[in-house]
């Protein structure tokens, strides 16, 4: 199991590492494993921007982004927070959801 995000996020870590790091956990093996890669779900570089400053330096809207990677939902918050919930077979997730946080 994964455990919750106990710090803030490294502001500093692009948010689609984080999500490639956070998958990796879940998986129990290393970012350069995971398949498939994530610039095959989704645009790493959109994911990046979605949730950074303006140009002016302010915070975008609160909000979040769902995609499904493989058997699973990943839903990444505006606050940083990166859930990761197995999705079953027939479309409905299952009863048991763990939060990564990818900060490591």
């Amino acid at each position: 199991m994964v455990a919750p995000d106990e710090g803030i996020p490294n502001e500093d870590e692009r948010l689609s590492i984080r999500v490639i790091n956070a998958i990796a956990e879940h998986e129990g093996t290393t970012p350069t494993e995971i398949r498939p890669v994530l610039y095959d779900t989704i645009d790493p570089d959109a994911l990046d921007s979605l949730f950074s400053a303006t140009h002016q330096g302010d915070t975008r809207a609160d909000g979040n982004v769902e995609f499904r990677y493989g058997p699973h939902r990943v839903t990444v918050h505006s606050d940083g927070r990166i859930e990761i919930e197995r999705v079953r077979d027939s479309g409905s997730l299952s009863s048991t959801s763990e939060t990564a946080s990818g900060d490591n």
